[in-house]
């Protein structure tokens, strides 16, 4: 019966392997129903911000975020990868379009662990990596890198900044990209005969907009990737329990046959004891 015994325990780690990767799932679907519902809470104030400054027109383009830095010569890619693994291949699609736009000036601020490590066994340089983002993103770290690059973009330092993202499309369809978060797309054309009265004036409203343009396109960049980020373990972990059961299913059959044989085994030891006694 050794053999069956080595099955019987096999099949014991797989089912507890199994309700390991079920729990994960749990998990990762609870948090990313979190972070969905702040992507959809979020999406009304953005949607009327831009088109705010879709209504101002072409006064938004006399703003230096508007207008790429011609005497800059760096370009800055912020990667937002996971910091765990587990979740299929999210991490390696979004690593693999963050290569794609690297050359001798490219400046890179690495999100998550998992990206960190990738581009360290590359010997690729990294400006700056983060490591604490949290698995529900808020508005404050947003603000706080959103305001850096600003600072950064305005001092003249890159000509322009690229998000490397895993865009949340739905429940079932997320898609690594590439957005250009600076410059800003310029602004729609304005439509003089529905033009509005502003108060303050057009300069000191575009002025406070903007960056709080900037700041919720980071914050959704973020949400975005996070959602995406629990999807794919959900996904990878389903996946994994599926497999675990189907494992479980063939090791019981083959445990049936091992322990039948055994059986069939005694029974001829039986009969051929029986034999020789008479």
């Amino acid at each position: 019966m050794a053999n069956a015994r080595v099955i019987k325990n096999r099949i014991k780690s797989v089912k507890n392997t199994g309700k390991i990767t079920k729990t994960m799932a749990m998990v990762s679907t609870a948090k990313a129903t979190k972070v969905i519902g702040a992507i959809k809470s979020s999406r009304p104030y953005t949607n009327k911000l831009t088109e705010l400054l879709g209504t101002l027109g072409s006064a938004c383009e006399s703003h230096p975020l508007f207008s790429a830095n011609p005497s800059a010569d760096r370009t800055l890619v912020i990667a937002i990868t996971a910091n765990r693994g587990l979740c299929g291949g999210y991490n390696a699609t979004v690593l693999k379009l963050a290569q794609a736009e690297l050359n001798d000036s490219t400046d890179v601020i690495m999100y998550g662990k998992k990206g960190g490590s990738v581009f360290k066994f590359k010997n690729i340089a990294i400006k700056e990596l983060n490591v604490d983002l949290a698995d529900m993103p808020t508005f404050e770290e947003a603000t706080a890198m959103a305001d850096s690059i600003v600072e950064d973009f305005k001092a003249g330092a890159y000509r322009e900044v690229k998000v490397v993202y895993s865009k949340f499309l739905s429940a079932g369809s997320q898609q690594p990209v590439v957005e250009t978060l600076l410059p800003l797309a310029s602004a729609e054309e304005e439509q003089d005969n529905l033009e509005p009265l502003f108060n303050p004036n057009k300069e000191e409203l575009i002025g406070e907009l903007i960056p709080r343009l900037v700041r919720m396109t980071m914050y959704r960049f973020f949400l975005d990737a996070k959602a995406s980020e629990h999807l794919a373990r959900q996904m990878a972990m389903n996946s994994a329990s599926d497999n675990a059961n189907e494992m479980v299913k063939n090791l019981t059959l083959a445990s049936n046959r091992a322990r039948q044989a055994q059986i069939t085994t005694e029974i001829s030891e039986i009969v051929g004891g029986a034999e020789a006694l008479n």
